[in-house]
């Protein structure tokens, strides 16, 4: 593994959002910002050292009232923009050379794309191990074709050699100004990458996500509201003598664990039963049988990241999970968040949204006297 290198974040927000009717990027969704959506995954990343966020005149100052009122520890600021996206791009990386702001990646995006997750930032960093320019891309489910000035078709287009691009972007910072400088015709460019056509610098597309929708319109809003469902889940397991308890993904300093043919890790099973009752796809048994004699002893978190990917793949987001541990001990208030910030990272969901707290019997039932703990999970989800 090489250097790890410091990254520079440039999100652009100072499009007009004129197919929209309002500013797009302050239009709340569940009571939050779509800028502080796409922030918050942001501040998840390591090594972001600097976030820049490039405004209109418009929105600057609602953009620095917002940013105060959230626990930012990450160096960000707001630089005013231009009149076209290269400009604002323009004004952003000046900005870091006036201020001898020289981390080593740059990524680009956009501030109304909520749902880039923390697994597509991280790829895309990874990425530039092997190369100096990487976006994500999908290919389209429509047939492209060519028209003339009077809507008349000249020619279809193979879709397999075409793909809708997306951001964010990522570009090691010399090679993006290197290309910037050699440029001679920036201005009216719609895209962070084009920066590079007809350059010697390869651009590595990377598999995008449906999900990963930019707002444009306000039917846009439609897609983060449809297609709501719950699902409801819960185990109970009983305790044997042992060196550590596992409970949700992490190691807990008690002489007991949780007896199961896995590692009996019962709020995860819970979370398991929870997201497949949201998606109609039964329960934790018609997957990972407790007869299976190859999951004996499996870590609960290899089964939550196959379940993951399984429902991404059928069509589905996971939006929210609530959880509650019933346990008379031990007591789990110093767990909870590092069990929250573990399964954020197995469901590469945001740690804001998993919720975990904790309750007891009051001493009644195999819970009370301490020979058990249970969980019960509702999760969120979307289908799109």
């Amino acid at each position: 593994m090489g250097k790890i290198k410091k990254i520079t974040v440039i999100v652009l927000a100072a499009g007009k959002s004129e197919r929209f009717g309002q500013n797009k990027i302050l239009y709340e969704l569940d009571g939050i910002p779509v800028i502080i959506k796409t922030l918050k995954t942001i501040y998840q990343l390591s090594n972001v050292k600097n976030v820049i966020v490039v405004c209109s005149k418009e929105n600057i100052g609602k953009i620095n009232d917002i940013l105060r009122n959230e626990n930012i520890q990450t160096s960000t600021v707001t630089v005013l923009g231009g009149i076209t996206r290269m400009e604002s791009l323009l004004n952003a990386v000046n900005y870091c050379d006036m201020n001898k702001i020289s981390n080593e990646i740059i990524i680009v995006q956009d501030a109304a794309r909520p749902n880039a997750t923390l697994e597509l930032y991280q790829k895309g960093i990874e990425s530039l191990d092997i190369y100096d320019a990487v976006v994500p891309g999908i290919k389209p489910n429509d047939t492209v074709k060519i028209i003339d000035k009077n809507n008349i078709v000249i020619k279809t287009i193979n879709r397999e050699s075409i793909m809708n691009i997306q951001t964010p972007q990522f570009f090691d910072r010399k090679v993006l100004i290197n290309n910037i400088n050699l440029h001679k015709n920036l201005v009216n460019l719609t895209d962070d990458s084009s920066i590079f056509d007809d350059s010697s610098t390869q651009v590595k597309i990377i598999k995008g996500t449906h999900n990963n929708l930019k707002i444009t319109n306000k039917s846009d809003i439609k897609f983060f509201q449809q297609n709501i469902k719950y699902g409801i889940g819960y185990d109970v397991h009983k305790l044997i003598p042992h060196k550590f308890l596992t409970l949700g993904g992490i190691k807990i300093d008690y002489p007991f664990k949780l007896d199961g043919h896995s590692d009996g890790d019962v709020l995860i099973h819970s979370i398991i039963d929870s997201i497949l009752g949201a998606c109609g796809l039964g329960d934790i048994g018609s997957f990972f049988s407790s007869e299976d004699p190859s999951l004996k002893d499996i870590d609960s978190q290899i089964m939550l990241s196959e379940i993951k990917e399984m429902v991404y793949k059928k069509g589905f987001e996971i939006l929210h999970i609530d959880n509650t541990i019933i346990a008379q001990q031990p007591r789990m208030n110093n767990h909870l968040n590092k069990m929250e910030i573990n399964l954020s990272k197995t469901l590469d969901l945001n740690v804001d949204n998993i919720n975990i707290k904790s309750t007891t019997t009051d001493h009644l039932g195999i819970i009370g006297s301490e020979n058990a703990i249970a969980a019960q999970s509702i999760t969120t989800i979307k289908n799109y």
